[in-house]
């Protein structure tokens, strides 16, 4: 599995955005961004981001490339964008409850 961490400052406050980012949280679950797993939303004052999942590195590939590139930098409210990508240690995400073990439990 492959995890993004993306941040950004948005001009326009969370609650302003509210309906854009139910719309790409929408397109998430069905399907626009092939092989995503999860995203945890975060946010802090205009900061904003998500921390992602995704089966494996072509999948995060193919959602920067496309899904994300398409509307986050295109935005110009949005500034200060920050992209780290990660393996995810599955063993020891797995003995913390991470996501694999919520997954391969059932209880997602």
């Amino acid at each position: 599995m492959h995890a993004v961490f993306i941040t950004f400052r948005s001009a326009v406050s969370p609650v302003e955005r509210a309906d854009d980012y139910r719309q790409f949280a929408e397109a998430l679950r069905d399907g626009a961004a092939p092989g995503f797993i999860s995203k945890t939303w975060l946010s802090d004052g205009q900061t904003v981001g998500g921390f992602y999942h995704f089966q494996d590195r072509q999948a995060a590939d193919s959602f920067l490339e496309g899904m994300f590139a398409a509307s986050v930098p295109t935005d110009p409210n949005v500034s200060d964008i920050r992209i780290e990508r990660y393996e995810i240690n599955e063993a020891m995400s797995e003995i913390t409850n991470g996501l694999h073990a919520v997954t391969a439990s059932g209880r997602v």
